[in-house]
């Protein structure tokens, strides 16, 4: 498959990148400021964007197969719309140029507490991530709108460390029992697994690093 990696510098985004090469895909990485990245392959393409502009977009996305997008944000105070813009971007040119397949990223807040409740609508959820889960909701929203094929990846604490292939996923639900976080690369292997898998199509998926067996037995 022909992959687009929308926010490949990011820090899910270089290990999109790694992981689709090293499943045979042919990848082109999208990302601002693109010409230091450091991975090179023939199988890779390098493209410096924009996501506020959509020909650029559009230009990137010419024969590919499946959109990742992993924007990120830096500043979590204020008013938040860089992702939904993002995502609005990305789904109209998708429509535009008959892509169907997208698999993006948002956090936790968005998944259902239970039936009627949001996780980022409970009373425990933290205040200073408000902003960007109502943003996160407009990514959402703009998803369910849409007419394409795709998966919502919805982590809570994203760390650092090494993939595991070790962690549990849930559609529409937070896994439990599960750890409030999971690695970075154990993310971007779920993702790289998933656009071949395609099971969590028009899906939340929550996903979360098991709960060691020690943890079990304290609690």
């Amino acid at each position: 498959m022909k992959i687009l990696v929308i926010g490949a510098t990011g820090r899910v985004g270089r290990y999109l990148v790694e992981y689709s090469l090293e499943k045979g895909h042919e990848v082109t990485a999208f990302a601002r400021n693109i010409s230091d990245f450091p991975l090179q392959s023939p199988s890779l393409t390098l493209f410096q964007g924009d996501i506020l502009y959509p020909a650029l977009i559009e230009a990137a996305m010419q024969d590919h197969d499946v959109v990742l997008s992993v924007i990120g944000i830096r500043k979590f105070s204020g008013p938040i719309t860089l992702l939904s813009t993002g995502i609005n971007n990305i789904v109209s040119v998708m429509e535009k140029t008959g892509k169907k397949r997208l698999i993006t990223i948002t956090g936790a807040g968005i998944l259902q507490e239970n039936e009627n409740l949001l996780i980022m609508d409970s009373l425990s959820f933290p205040p200073n991530l408000l902003n960007l889960s109502l943003d996160h909701l407009r990514v959402y929203e703009t998803l369910k709108n849409s007419s394409l094929d795709w998966t919502l990846v919805a982590p809570a604490f994203m760390r650092n460390g090494r993939r595991t292939g070790k962690y549990l996923t849930t559609a529409d639900y937070y896994p439990s029992p599960a750890r409030n976080e999971v690695s970075v690369e154990d993310v971007a292997d779920f993702i790289t697994n998933e656009m071949e898998s395609n099971q969590y199509v028009k899906r939340r998926v929550g996903i979360a690093h098991p709960i060691k067996q020690k943890e079990k037995n304290i609690t």
